[in-house]
């Protein structure tokens, strides 16, 4: 039945009237345009960058460079004046350690000198060894069992030498056409499709590299070297994923001194060693401290002013902690670069939240999401997670197996979202909202007027898994965001080229940008922001 045009609209009226308060409100364009011109005209998202990632430089979680990182972000948050900057404890850590020097060189056939980096957390070698370069697969048990007996006073080399570095452009940016079709999501969604097998396996690779550290240490190997070779020639990957376990422990790490070399200074002794006439020369100096240094996330506040909504947390973070080779600039000093700037942009504006506005920079993400897994733990609640031999031996302690139910702390309730910015320093194209159809309806309008920036697609699923992770998995929103890869996978991702050249003034300028108008919509939205549940 037809309704007449005052029925109509009264109907109208009814359903606009039904629909949740986020529904209803659209964007303040005034605001928006605010924030874009702070942004975008006087950004200062640089000067963050430059000064952590070449004042401060690599902050191996343990090291003294992660000391120095804490002490400058409280330093740059008390200068935007938020409210009480403050370092919050997420428990001892590991091993206080840095490197002070490694250097590698074969002294037969020839003389070659290479690109070296001590393994995170490796022994020293207490002085310069000497010895025969041994090529053999050891990636079986099996393998191990062909090598017994033939390895004590020797120089290992870990695995074969990689394969060529693939082919394609060491710079890439997403086309409008792949955003918005969703090509861009398409590796992380084949990423999500395997997880559960993929999990299954890493635990099995990682008794095994468990199995194979004791097997070289029982053999009495003088050291063991380990391939950097990565995605882009030059490129040195290191952070310790070939070795296994967890190495910042101190009753955990090799017992033997561990060395990364170039792909292609590694592929060159493998050749030569494989042809039986190859020694290496080499040194690892390092300083110790203590074995169960602290960690830290640091953590501050823009208070909200409603006194009905000032309990409310829409939270900003990203990892401060890097891998000890480079400065940590695209991983992640730009998501904290980005961070700082969205909350000066604001501060600038003085602007008002109704809700609390609270920055945490997170400890310890590179090693398992620690940081942002205490934040939880002792904020909002947790999930048992399995202590099964082969969970533990997951690269990242927050894949293992959830064994609920969920123990919610005391401001689970009152939480309203997690922004996380961890992708280099790419523009923002597109949000992750973690399986949240509410949530990815409110912020398809949210960037109705960014367009023009290049933000142009919600995807309502998972990012890839870092901190925001923690988040969704207690069933909170935990949102991230689609940047262009810039070199991030080619030259900067855990490499010794993660420095302040990976890095674009514009591009970051802009995910700043975005940053702080999403934190604006969230703090002063009418209703928090809308929950789904617990993620896989």
């Amino acid at each position: 039945m037809r309704l007449g045009r005052r029925q109509a609209l009264v109907g109208l009226g009814a359903l606009a009237l039904a629909r949740p308060a986020w529904a209803r409100s659209g964007p303040d364009l005034t605001l928006y345009q605010a924030i874009r011109d702070e942004g975008l005209k006087r950004g200062q998202a640089m000067t963050y960058a430059t000064s952590l990632v070449d004042g401060v430089g690599p902050r191996l979680m343990g090291s003294p460079g992660m000391r120095r990182a804490y002490d400058w972000s409280l330093a740059r948050l008390r200068e935007l004046g938020v409210s009480d900057p403050r370092l919050e404890p997420i428990g001892p850590f590991g091993l206080s350690w840095r490197q002070i020097r490694a250097w590698a060189r074969t002294t037969a056939p020839d003389g070659a000198p290479f690109v070296a980096q001590a393994a995170p957390w490796s022994a020293a070698t207490n002085g310069v060894i000497e010895g025969d370069l041994v090529a053999l697969p050891l990636a079986t048990d099996e393998d191990l069992q062909r090598a017994k007996g033939r390895l004590s006073g020797r120089i290992v080399l870990l695995s074969p030498a990689p394969a060529p570095a693939p082919e394609g452009p060491a710079i890439v940016r997403y086309t409008d056409e792949e955003v918005l079709r969703g090509d861009a999501a398409q590796a992380v969604r084949a990423y999500y499709r395997t997880v559960a097998e993929r999990r299954v396996r890493q635990g099995r690779e990682g008794l095994f590299k468990t199995r194979r550290n004791a097997f070289l240490a029982a053999e009495g190997v003088l050291a063991v070297v380990v391939s950097g070779g990565g995605a882009h020639p030059g490129a040195m990957t290191i952070d310790g994923g070939e070795l296994g376990g967890r190495p910042w422990l101190a009753a955990e790490r090799p017992a033997f001194p561990a060395l990364y070399l170039s792909g292609e200074g590694y592929a060159r002794c493998w050749r030569q060693a494989e042809r039986g006439a190859a020694r290496l020369q080499m040194e690892i100096i390092t300083e110790e401290g203590d074995p169960a240094e602290p960690g830290y996330n640091v953590v501050a506040e823009i208070p909200g002013t409603d006194p009905n909504l000032k309990a409310q947390v829409v939270l900003a973070g990203a990892h401060l902690d890097s891998w000890a080779a480079g400065a940590g600039a695209a991983d992640n000093g730009a998501g904290v670069a980005a961070t700082l700037e969205a909350v000066r942009i604001l501060r600038a504006l003085a602007f008002k939240p109704r809700r609390t506005i609270r920055i945490v920079l997170y400890g310890g993400e590179e090693q398992g999401l620690y940081g942002s897994e205490a934040y939880a733990r002792q904020r909002l609640g947790h999930i048992p997670r399995s202590t099964a031999p082969e969970q533990l031996a997951l690269p990242v302690e927050g894949r293992r197996a959830k064994i609920g139910p969920l123990l919610k702390g005391p401001e689970y309730e009152t939480f309203s979202a997690a922004f996380n910015l961890d992708g280099g320093s790419g523009r923002i194209r597109g949000v992750f909202t973690g399986g949240n159809p509410a949530l990815a309806e409110l912020y398809r309008g949210w960037i109705a007027p960014l367009k023009d920036l290049g933000v142009l697609a919600v995807y309502d699923g998972p990012h890839w898994p870092a901190d925001q992770s923690t988040f969704t998995e207690i069933g909170l929103p935990g949102i991230s965001f689609l940047q262009d890869p810039l070199d991030y996978d080619s030259r900067a991702h855990h490499t010794n080229l993660d420095t302040l050249e990976r890095l674009s003034p514009d591009d970051l300028a802009q995910a700043a940008t975005v940053l702080a108008i999403f934190l604006a919509n969230s703090a002063n939205a009418e209703e928090r922001a809308p929950r789904q549940g617990l993620t896989g």
